[in-house]
């Protein structure tokens, strides 16, 4: 039940539970004031009857009833005591107040056969009700009894005190309870404002005012149980925003705010009334679409909300334009619990992103099969690194130049072997290792092999020019931290930075990000290399200003030379550039000597490919070099190779 509903009821019990616990008191208080007062009462008529027969002793000795009249008339004063009357020591009649009042028989010893009897007859010791009764008091001369007291005694007074006294503790609660009302009402309304905002800190989020995780958990639940009820089918949308943190890194967190708040209302307002839109993180948002009827429903919703987010958004200076990654699980059919639903839907999401950002993607088992392969290889990844590598280890493909087939340099390529002999591909684990951040600790472990064993080399004979090093745009993200920690680990192995090359992907140079990384291996010394050109979106500015040495032909314009007259024509004009802007180029992915020909005709700088040598270990690298220092000098006097 919601605060809201939760807070009259909790008032009402409250004031109900307060006015009983009063009544109680009040009740408690009467009852003891009753006895306290009843008993005081008794006491004062005790000591009034004992005076009135301790003054009347000689009337009665001396059988005056003139003055046993006038000392017993002195209980009118009393309004307690209604009647009374003096009996001799016979218990016969003396004397009474009022006078002749029939309620005193003539003679306290009851007559069989006269008229006090039953109910008349007045009892013979002192007998009190609740309303009044009859006191009995002897009348003494010193041990002696000489005649007896009887009084008609009242207890209204005490009736009419106590009422009296409840009417003013009544008055005096009434007053008080209204001052502290009057007191209270503003503390009142103050809790009631803080149990609101409490329970909106509780259930909403506080920049969008959508729904938070928590309350989103909640009405997953509910959805699961309304599907499975009703057998309706719905689906879960888990988005995440693209690229959002280059909003926070450009206009601030306050901007970064407003725009939550709109990407909240595209949302809100794409989807129907009944369903349920929430921010469950940062940039994460989560939707529940009911009665949703099929698939192909969910995914034109998805569409929808991509098409709403990727609408420009009213920043200033400038409009900022980001995208939406959004992954789909439909219930029942991908499952019934919400936790596994909401994970299904991350996978998915993730997959979204991961294929380009900016789409949807329906949940599958083939997805999560391929997480659940992710997630171990991440765990695999990890202890190998915190076990010194143990399973990695670097093969290097030979670099030939085109004309005389000399090896000018290799690249350092990552390779790894699982405990159980599994080889994993780098297409498979590299990723893994971006994704989880264990890519820089990758890279450190890559740069020391690669430090080592270029001192092995060296102490067989063999230096070459350049080591290409290959750097993931994801460890551009330590700044330049990066650069001072390759060059204190290049110069902790005697090495020099000279004959290292960065190569790096075309989006790193269109990376802001990365921008004064690259300008500061540059200036530390290393060559940069921009790997897979014609890939990216790259342009000649960038390759100017990072003083770029290598451009590397991506080995899909290579594949299918010189047949592929498009790609020929893009692999010349490559070629052509480059040397305008004094740089090389290197052409990848060569298996031919058909391509190997066309390459080196058209002024390809240096080739590498799987015809020209394969990654290899570094044992096996001093003889590959000393075999290819052979052949270049074939190469060179002419002879054919």
């Amino acid at each position: 039940m919601p605060f809201a509903h939760r807070i009259p009821r909790a008032h009402r019990l409250s004031f109900l539970s307060t006015g009983l616990a009063l009544l109680i008191a009040f009740v408690l208080l009467i009852v003891h004031q009753y006895f306290v007062g009843r008993q005081v009462l008794l006491d004062d008529l005790a000591t009034e009857a004992a005076i009135i027969a301790e003054n009347s002793n000689a009337a009665v000795v001396f059988n005056d009833a003139g003055a046993a009249g006038e000392i017993i008339a002195a209980i009118r004063l009393t309004p307690r005591i209604l009647s009374g009357a003096l009996y001799r020591a016979d218990n016969s009649f003396l004397a009474s107040w009022p006078e002749n009042d029939p309620a005193f028989p003539p003679s306290l010893e009851p007559d069989i056969d006269g008229d006090w009897l039953g109910a008349n007859a007045l009892p013979s010791e002192t007998t009190l009700g609740l309303m009044g009764g009859v006191m009995r008091e002897s009348v003494r001369v010193e041990d002696g009894t000489v005649g007896t007291l009887i009084l008609n005694v009242d207890f209204s007074s005490l009736y009419w005190r106590l009422l009296e006294y409840a009417g003013g503790v009544l008055g005096i609660a009434s007053v008080a309870l209204s001052l502290a009302y009057r007191l209270t009402s503003r503390l009142r309304k103050q809790v009631s404002s803080t149990e609101r905002r409490l329970e909106r800190l509780a259930l909403y989020d506080h920049v969008t005012s959508l729904p938070n995780r928590r309350l989103f958990e909640q009405e997953l639940r509910k959805a699961v149980g309304r599907v499975g009820r009703d057998a309706n089918s719905a689906a879960l949308l888990f988005l995440d925003v693209d690229d959002f943190k280059k909003v926070n890194d450009s206009f601030g967190h306050e901007v970064g705010d407003q725009v939550l708040c709109m990407i909240g209302q595209r949302l809100l307002h794409t989807v129907r009334n009944g369903d349920v839109v929430a921010r469950i993180g940062g940039d994460e948002f989560a939707v529940v679409l009911f009665d949703i009827g099929g698939p192909d429903n969910a995914a034109m919703v998805a569409r929808n909300l991509i098409a709403a987010i990727g609408k420009p958004f009213s920043t200033e200076p400038t409009p900022t334009h980001i995208g939406l990654s959004v992954g789909i699980a439909m219930m029942p059919v991908d499952g019934d619990d919400p936790a596994a639903l909401l994970r299904h839907a991350d996978m998915a999401m993730y997959v979204a992103k991961a294929q380009g950002k900016n789409r949807f993607q329906f949940f599958s088992e083939a997805i999560d099969g391929k997480v659940r392969q992710d997630l171990r290889l991440e765990s695999a990844l990890r202890q190998a690194l915190e076990n010194n590598g143990t399973g990695l280890w670097v093969a290097y493909q030979p670099k030939l130049c085109a004309k005389t087939r000399a090896v000018v340099g290799v690249e350092a390529l990552t390779r790894w072997r699982m405990p159980d002999g599994q080889v994993v591909s780098p297409g498979e684990f590299i990723p893994v290792a971006e994704r989880t951040g264990l890519i820089s600790a990758l890279g450190d472990c890559m740069l020391e092999r690669v430090c080592t064993d270029l001192g092995v080399l060296r102490g067989a004979g063999f230096e070459f020019p350049t080591v290409a090093v290959n750097v993931s745009s994801h460890q551009l993200l330590q700044g330049e931290a990066l650069v001072e920690h390759f060059c204190d680990t290049i110069a902790a192995h005697g090495e020099s930075v000279c004959r290292f090359e960065v190569e790096l992907t075309e989006s790193a140079l269109t990376d802001a990000r990365g921008a004064t990384v690259l300008e500061a291996f540059r200036v530390a010394g290393f060559k940069l290399s921009i790997d897979d050109f014609g890939t990216g979106y790259s342009s000649l500015g960038y390759l100017k200003r990072f003083d770029v040495s290598t451009l590397k032909i991506d080995q899909g314009f290579v594949r299918d030379l010189p047949a592929d007259q498009e790609g020929a024509a893009i692999v010349i004009a490559v070629i052509q550039m480059a040397h305008a802007l004094g740089i090389d180029v290197v052409a990848e992915g060569v298996e031919t000597e058909a391509q190997a020909d066309f390459l080196r005709a058209n002024g390809c700088d240096v080739l590498q490919g799987y015809l020209l040598g394969v990654p290899m270990p570094v044992s096996e690298l001093a003889e590959y070099l000393h075999k290819h220092r052979t052949l270049a000098k074939r190469v060179l006097a002419g002879h054919p190779i």
